[in-house]
């Protein structure tokens, strides 16, 4: 065995007999060094059925086990690799495919020994890992992009880092999209997606693979990890919030710079290894920071905007000084909270870089003269509830202006200098960065505990604990480890709720006590917990006091919601009802689960609670007390008080009706409604309420079309612009398209057009307004409710999609937006679409490029990759587009005119010239494997044409020091 001499076939043969299965089989591959036995080995099929994973069942525990085989023949190839590295690569890119992880492992540890152009030959089957097992595998993905990375393999790395840091949960994404339309789960809280790779597994391909990776092609990684994160954010954001910019960032990513110290869960490391990319943009790659800047832009998720003013505060010069001076001025909240941490760091250090040339002194007495307004007392008042004092908020105010001028103290100037000065001499602590949140404490959590644990609560008569929940009111702290714990009253209320769900519900006498005594209950707090018990109860199905149930909720709406700051649920002297009577909407709402579906004899007591709740006072509605939202938007005003959200239940309850009789009217729905549209209402309807029925429309028509298009003027008043602008925009931003509804609306949606500055007015969640605006009245057009635009007339006779381009014409993004829209419907398209709606495209698409606006025609990827249409007109159009824009993002479209080679070279390689004639510091991503392909066929066409067309891309790819493509047949 020590000889390379070539064995016989009666050698071979002979040597395998004697090899035994098992340790034999072990002893013989692990020991083999000659590489000649390879294809007799081929031959005889050795390499042919990899082992697969093995499940068994321990009797004695009764639990199912797994086991990963090793298997020897891929041992032997191993040790061949480094001699005879292509064979090997052969016959491992023919193994099949199979589930066992201990496989993949060893192609793994093959790839880590090749050099980078051999190793990455076998990139099929190291991405064909990712799917097999996530906790198996993976640590050793970290080593191997770290060595591609030094071996120059950059563009395989990139793919292995697309596909292993992807977010995993398919099923979630498939089922948000089902459920969109199902009023049922409006309420549904989606669980977060787990990361495909374990946490410290996750950690170490990070530090080992992508941050040396990050240094070599800083652009490329930023803008993968930006995709990722956005996209896990998205994946744990649950589908009622998406359009919200809702993105909890200052929880799940206190800090976005910094080395991971070992703890991090995976998203944190994910955006900290993302921030250390975009740095390496402003190091590295200062070419790309315009485009790393506008990509960051473009996504609408909180995080990225503290990133981006992570990255001006780390960089501020000349090019960054304009992006500072924005988000400076734009900055709404001044008078309200204090400044985060990313914020007051870009101001500080810009400040002290820049100097007063960073903002004039108007600018600056204008941001300072908004900080001396705030904080507001109201906001203080009610958290402090009665507990408020005059000099407590003095000193409150105090305190927020230290902290809110303290960044721009190198450039205050006057009375405000002098006033930041007296603040600092009056202070005992200095202000460090580390007191602006989100900050990670050192005194760790505060928990809440009673005073008595649930098994004495439950030891007690019933007359014994009505007066110990009545009359317990003390408070205490003491450390437990790293929390701090405060035995209070709503620790006594949780455990109260325990008992009354385990002990007292059971216990029929027990449970008649608490019926008959609860106008005895004197602090709503308690009353708020039985609630909480009764729909355990009812999401248990066990409808058995369901009526009981549904009597208390109407007893409890008998107590007002009122408006006193001194008002609390816990008190027994000033008792606030507020809480209570919003459980008791959520009590419904667990009954008209489709899963829990509670019976329908419940329908009067429903529909009674249900007209209690929508027409009763409400304080925060009545009174205007919105002083929880840092926004402005109506509906998620709406959502979350409790008149306006009992609104969106009732349509509910219509769906809950229909359910139990297809047939129904839901006759309760509309009388409620109309009972909230009359003009002798006691509480006329709120903006909040405006867009709730607003949003609810589309499902209201489904219960009564006939009805809804008589109300349509109710639910969208266009002679009080503040409610219509409220509904209107509530309504295009949270529903779909839907043909009925548009002939109903169709008049609203030209009065939008009218009042479009007004729309764009409106601080609704996520997207722009008009951008959602223009995505509805482009599925209209293209299910042929109007043409695309009329021959002649003039403005009045326009198409509504006319006057939507004509009065963005202001603002062209609004234009790229809807490109990049229409680009994303064909992208998502795999079935052919019918004649008419491909020749709708086509036209819109020409109609767009007689305009040439590059930012638009920009966004033409998926126009490339959208196989339903032509690819010949696909070609045709992707020409046309490369002739009208400066440059073009190919990363996407290189994959889809490499597909296209076999039939369309002369086309192909028009497209790709015509690309590469615009790449300038490699601002254009060319994936060298596809490159290779286009090139090679081009310069081996018998068309001249298409010959000089690859020789002129070849030669600007080369002149942009893309070596890697000087040998095409690599």
């Amino acid at each position: 065995m020590k000889s390379w001499k070539k064995p016989t076939d009666e050698m071979v043969d002979k040597t395998l007999k004697l090899v035994k299965k098992g340790t034999g089989s072990r002893y013989f591959f692990s020991r083999l060094k000659n590489p000649l036995w390879i294809q007799p080995l081929v031959e005889r099929g050795y390499f042919r059925s990899p082992p697969s994973k093995i499940k068994y069942f321990d009797e004695d525990s009764d639990d199912v086990y797994v086991q990963y085989p090793s298997w020897p023949e891929l041992q032997y190839l191993k040790n061949m690799s480094r001699d005879v590295p292509d064979e090997v690569i052969n016959v491992v890119l023919d193994l099949p495919p199979v589930d066992n992880p201990s496989v993949y492992s060893e192609i793994l540890e093959i790839a880590l020994q090749l050099d980078g152009e051999q190793s990455v030959k076998l990139k099929p089957k190291i991405l064909e890992s990712i799917d097999i097992d996530y906790q198996f595998l993976p640590h050793r993905y970290g080593d191997l992009l770290a060595h591609w990375t030094s071996e120059n393999q950059t563009s395989a790395a990139l793919e292995l880092v697309k596909f292993a840091l992807a977010p995993q949960p398919e099923d979630e994404q498939k089922r948000r999209k089902e459920n969109t339309a199902d009023p049922d789960i409006l309420g549904e809280t989606l669980l977060d997606p787990s990361p495909q790779i374990p946490s410290r597994t996750y950690r170490g391909i990070m530090s080992k693979g992508v941050r040396p990776l990050a240094e070599k092609e800083p652009y490329a990684v930023a803008r993968l990890l930006i995709d990722t994160a956005a996209n896990m954010i998205h994946l744990r954001t649950h589908r009622q919030d998406l359009d919200q910019e809702i993105d909890s960032s200052e929880i799940w990513y206190e800090r976005l710079d910094g080395l991971d110290t070992g703890y991090e869960a995976p998203d944190t490391t994910l955006v900290q290894t993302l921030t250390f990319a975009c740095e390496q943009v402003y190091e590295k790659s200062p070419d790309s920071v315009v485009a790393l800047d506008k990509v960051l832009r473009n996504q609408q998720w909180k995080v990225f905007t503290r990133l981006r003013q992570h990255l001006y505060a780390q960089y501020p010069n000349e090019q960054t000084k304009p992006w500072i001076r924005e988000l400076i001025l734009k900055h709404e909240d001044y008078n309200r909270w204090e400044h985060h941490y990313e914020f007051q760091q870009m101001i500080r250090r810009a400040c002290d870089h820049f100097g007063t040339s960073l903002l004039t002194e108007a600018e600056r007495a204008q941001i300072f003269d908004t900080i001396l307004g705030g904080p507001p007392k109201t906001d203080f008042q009610r958290w402090r509830g009665d507990k408020f004092t005059e000099e407590d908020f003095e000193q409150r105010q105090r305190a927020f202006h230290r902290k809110q001028f303290k960044p721009f103290e190198s450039v205050l100037f006057g009375k405000y200098a002098t006033y930041f000065q007296e603040l600092e001499d009056n202070a005992t602590d200095p202000i460090s960065e580390e007191d602006y949140s989100p900050i990670k404490t050192m005194s760790g959590r505060v928990s809440n505990r009673s005073p008595r644990p649930p098994k004495d609560l439950a030891s007690l008569t019933d007359e014994e604990l009505l007066s110990y929940i009545n009359e317990w009111d003390k408070k205490e702290f003491f450390s437990e480890g790293d929390s701090l714990v405060e035995i209070d009253i709503e620790g006594l209320a949780g455990a109260f709720q325990t008992v009354f769900t385990e002990s007292i519900i059971p216990d029929a006498n027990r449970l008649r006590f608490w019926m008959e005594n609860r106008a005895r209950i004197e602090r709503p707090i308690y009353v708020r917990m039985m609630i909480n018990g009764m729909q355990a109860e009812i999401k248990d199905k066990n409808f058995d006091r369901l009526a009981e149930w549904l009597a208390f909720g109407e007893w409890v709406l008998s107590h007002p919601d009122q408006d006193d700051y001194g008002l609390s649920e816990e008190s027994r002297e000033k008792p606030n009802w507020h809480n209570p009577r919003r459980v008791v909407g959520d009590l419904i709402e667990v009954c008209l689960k489709e899963d829990i579906n509670a019976p329908i004899s419940a329908r009067g007591q429903l529909a009674k609670l249900l007209e209690m709740l929508c027409t009763q006072f409400d304080s925060r509605l009545d009174l205007d007390k919105r002083v929880f939202l840092n926004r402005n938007d109506s509906y998620a005003e709406g959502i979350n008080n409790t008149r306006s959200r009992a609104l969106e239940t009732l349509v509910r309850f219509g769906f809950w009706l229909r359910r139990h009789d297809s047939a129904s009217e839901a006759l309760e729905v509309t009388m409620i409604i109309e009972q909230r549209f009359a003009l002798q209402t006691e509480y006329p309807l709120t903006l909040p309420e405006y867009a709730v029925l607003g949003r609810s429309y589309p499902w209201i028509c489904g219960l009564n079309e006939v009805w809804a298009a008589k109300h349509k003027s109710d639910f969208f008043p266009q002679d009080q612009l503040a409610k219509w602008l409220a509904a209107f925009s509530s309504f295009v931003c949270y529903s779909s398209p839907f043909e009925p509804i548009f002939e109903i609306l169709q008049d609203d949606f030209n009065f939008a057009l009218q009042h479009l500055d007004d729309f764009k007015k409106r601080d609704a969640p996520g997207k722009e307004p008009i951008d959602i605006l223009g995505q509805h009245l482009f599925d209209y057009y293209l299910w042929e409710m109007y043409p695309l635009r009329e021959s002649v007339g003039s403005n009045d006779s326009c198409t509504l999609i006319e006057q939507f381009y004509q009065r963005t014409d202001g603002n062209r993004e609004y234009w790229a937006n809807l490109f990049n829209y229409v680009d994303q419907i064909l992208g998502d398209t795999n079935e052919q679409l019918d004649k008419e709606i491909k020749d709708r495209i086509i036209a819109f698409f020409e109609w767009r490029l007689e305009v040439e606006e590059p930012c638009e025609l920009r966004q033409f990827a998926f126009w490339m990759q959208a196989n339903c249409l032509d690819a010949k007109w696909r070609l045709e159009a992707y020409s046309k587009v490369l002739a009208v824009c400066e440059g073009e993002s190919a990363s996407i479209r290189l994959k889809t005119l490499s597909e296209m080679i076999p039939d369309h070279t002369a086309k192909v390689l028009e497209c790709f010239a015509k690309l590469t004639n615009k790449i300038k510091n490699n601002d254009i991503y060319i994936a060298a494997e596809d490159a290779k392909i286009i090139l090679k066929a081009g310069l081996e066409s018998s068309d001249e044409s298409v010959r000089q067309n690859a020789a002129q891309a070849h030669e600007n790819l080369l002149r942009e020091g893309r070596f890697d493509l000087l040998d095409l047949d690599d």
